[in-house]
């Protein structure tokens, strides 16, 4: 069973492009198109299911018509519609490694190299230049921090951790 911890949203599908069952992803991160993995991870009634990658077709720099195997027509494709896309942090090539998108976040222990443990993130929201942390602390609180590349003072994809360097007095805001 694939957890959300071993996955990160990259997109959304929405309608059926033409008659032999590609459809439409809007997509936030194209690690799709780059790191070669043969399949996505849709969102099926809470569950996180892999759909394999037949074709796809980029068409601008936010939207992509995916084929899966065995959705051949457009009424196939119905089944599929309006769920979420994930991508296995497990297909992330070592030169991606690093950081490949700030929602591969999702999951991670947080820490701040001054305060200590964070807690955990809980959502990212890269929807504008300000990349924003949710991160649940251990008391059950809910804190949003800004987070940029310069401020990350490690990161340990195989055990899911990330270190912060936190400017002085952005915990207390």
């Amino acid at each position: 069973m694939i957890r959300h911890e071993e996955v990160f949203q990259i997109g959304r599908l929405t309608g059926a492009h033409g008659l032999k069952g590609y459809v439409d992803m809007y997509y936030t991160d194209d690690i799709f198109t780059s790191d070669g993995c043969d399949y996505l991870v849709l969102e099926i009634d809470g569950l996180l299911v892999p759909f394999f990658v037949e074709d796809w077709q980029v068409r601008n720099d936010e939207l992509a018509s995916v084929k899966f195997e065995g959705y051949d027509d457009k009424d196939s494709v119905q089944l599929i519609q309006n769920t979420s896309v994930f991508y296995p942090k497990s297909a992330i090539t070592e030169e991606r490694r690093e950081l490949a998108s700030w929602q591969m976040l999702t999951g991670f222990e947080v820490s701040d190299s001054k305060s200590g443990k964070l807690g955990r993130v809980i959502d990212v929201d890269d929807s504008s230049a300000n990349i924003l942390l949710s991160i649940r602390t251990p008391e059950g609180k809910e804190i949003v921090l800004p987070v940029h590349p310069d401020l990350v003072n490690s990161l340990d994809v195989n055990n899911r951790a990330i270190t912060l360097d936190l400017p002085n007095g952005i915990l207390e805001l």
